[in-house]
């Protein structure tokens, strides 16, 4: 087996990927079953998709728009915290604007 792509994925979109194997026959082994678990039992936003999206067209990083759709930050310092992979420092407004988005979406 190699690796062909990569790109970051929501735990709803991780979800879907295990649900569309276990639905064309396939048994899941010991780590897959886990990580359906996770996902299911940690995934917080039901719109992840338009959040990453809207995210993304904000000028933010993919990993750090699929960050803040998995984890669903509630206050300032929260998002601050996933700000890291961004090359720029987000300023209040900026950081207020990603928590609406994050209401809005979740």
């Amino acid at each position: 087996m190699r690796i062909v792509d990569s790109r970051n994925l929501t735990y709803l979109e991780v979800a879907r990927i295990i649900d569309e194997i276990k639905n064309k026959g396939y048994e899941l082994d010991q780590l897959a079953i886990r990580v359906s678990e996770y996902v299911n039992k940690f995934s917080k936003c039901k719109d992840a998709q338009s959040l990453v999206k809207e995210l993304l067209e904000a000028g933010l990083k993919e990993i750090t728009a699929v960050m803040i759709a998995n984890i669903v930050p509630q206050n300032d310092d929260e998002v601050k915290a996933l700000l890291n992979f961004e090359h720029e420092l987000h300023d209040t407004e900026a950081v207020k604007k990603i928590l609406e988005e994050v209401k809005a979406h979740c």
